[in-house]
């Protein structure tokens, strides 16, 4: 496989915007940065061309901030094949890492014939992904949404996660796995489990209740419920329509150990009251701390997670903004924005 084959899958560059659970990922909000290179091999087809613009606009921006050049390959071998040895020498022969200043390079091979993923990584990186988070990634991210076919928001939300280990080995945090996961041994293969079908343990856990006239009473029961891995879209703390949104979405256990860690450290926040409708907010400069909306229903508040698909967006540094197209201050939760100023891209900013 040569250079030249590798670059057929990098036609045309653009801003795309994938919903991959809570997660929504937009570049309006940055200087836009041309991937230097095509990032996708898709050998396999298992990508349209949005989700390849997609995918190599999000492994620029990975470039640009954490000098990391990552890769991804996927082949569809009818016979059986040795996916470490194919992986070696992919990585060997495409120079994965000679984009990046430090020779941090990242190659994720899906073998769609095989039903085969791995992740290989250069030595350089080896210190910040360990055997640990490869085996987090693959098992608790990555393959939950290969199980339901979603490939591309199955990449993009690992993506997220290399991103927040990143940022996390630079502030000097130690990768602790927030559950135990089955090693695999450094870049080793896994089964990828593509197409069948979700795994549903998580989705039947018990319900989760708090009738409370306090907002903050009903934020403090869905990260108990995040923190034990309750993806259960039925729970009574939920709102009506939150519970038919999340009946259709893929939530892995990463993404739920990622939002209750967020809601920990961003703390308390400041709680807004209105007709029916309550926000929990934190400081402007906190952009990684989104806001959350609540909805009056039965004579208790029911958290509101159709706002996070509505009308907010997240930037590749987990930055939260409203879409440009929902102005900030309409009804119904626009009372808790007013005394607010926000720039054209939807950012908040404290009053002048």
């Amino acid at each position: 496989m040569g250079k030249a084959a590798w670059r057929k899958a990098g036609i045309g560059i653009g801003f795309i915007m994938i919903a991959v659970g809570l997660l929504q990922f937009a570049f309006s909000d940055l200087e836009f940065v041309p991937p230097r290179f095509p990032t996708v091999y898709d050998e396999a087809n298992l990508f349209d061309l949005d989700q390849l613009t997609g995918i190599d606009q999000y492994h620029a921006k990975l470039l640009q901030d954490h000098d990391i050049d990552y890769r991804v390959l996927t082949v569809k071998n009818d016979t059986p094949t040795d996916i470490n040895q194919l992986s070696h020498t992919a990585f060997r022969e495409q120079e994965v890492g000679s984009f990046s200043k430090s020779g941090r390079g990242l190659l994720l091979l899906i073998d769609a014939g095989q039903n085969e993923v791995r992740l290989e990584v250069s030595a350089a990186l080896e210190p910040v992904y360990t055997d640990a988070f490869i085996s987090y990634l693959q098992h608790r991210q990555m393959i939950p949404f290969f199980r339901t076919d979603r490939i591309a928001d199955g990449i993009l939300a690992t993506t997220e996660l290399i991103f927040t280990r990143a940022q996390d080995a630079a502030a000097g945090k130690e990768f602790i796995p927030p559950m135990e996961s089955k090693s695999i041994g450094g870049g080793a293969a896994n089964p990828a489990n593509i197409g069948k079908g979700a795994d549903n343990s998580f989705q039947n856990a018990p319900d989760v209740r708090a009738e409370s006239n306090d907002p903050s009473v009903v934020l403090q029961a869905y990260l108990a419920a995040r923190e034990k891995r309750n993806a259960n879209p039925s729970l009574s703390i939920y709102s009506a329509g939150t519970r038919a949104m999340l009946k259709k979405w893929t939530v892995t256990p990463a993404q739920m150990d990622n939002e209750a860690r967020s809601i920990r450290r961003c703390g308390a926040g400041e709680t807004r009251i209105g007709d029916g409708y309550a926000v929990i907010r934190y400081a402007p400069k906190e952009r990684q701390c989104s806001p959350f909306f609540f909805v009056f229903e039965d004579g208790a508040w029911r958290l509101d997670l159709t706002m996070m698909q509505k009308a907010m967006r997240f930037n590749h540094r987990n930055q939260w903004h409203f879409d440009q197209s929902w102005p900030p201050l309409s009804a119904p939760y626009g009372f808790a924005f007013r005394d607010w100023r926000f720039d054209r891209y939807g950012f908040p900013h404290p009053p002048k």
